[in-house]
């Protein structure tokens, strides 16, 4: 999946599903989503969830920090970095 389609998901649920008072427009890629008042603790969770089953991937206790969190960038990062590489299992 590509970093866009990742950000489009993340946008979409976050403005749809989790957004604490609703946006007048989708947030940035670098608009601050805890800071910026958009996500609180109760959405993170549930952003959390969305993205475990979305992107097949687990986030570990220990990788729920706010700078993991604290963007749609950051969290794409996060995912990009959990999935496996592209033809990795073809590799060998």
């Amino acid at each position: 999946m590509s970093t866009q389609d990742i950000q489009r998901s993340l946008t979409d649920y976050i403005t749809t599903e989790v957004a604490s008072a609703v946006p007048d427009a989708p947030p940035a890629p670098d608009f601050p989503l805890i800071e910026g008042g958009l996500v609180d603790s109760l959405g993170l969770f549930k952003l959390i969830a969305f993205i475990e089953d979305k992107f097949q991937i687990g986030i570990l206790p220990e990788e729920i920090q706010f700078e993991n969190f604290a963007t749609i960038n950051a969290i794409t990062t996060l995912i990009k970095n959990k999935q496996p590489l592209r033809g990795a299992a073809k590799a060998g």
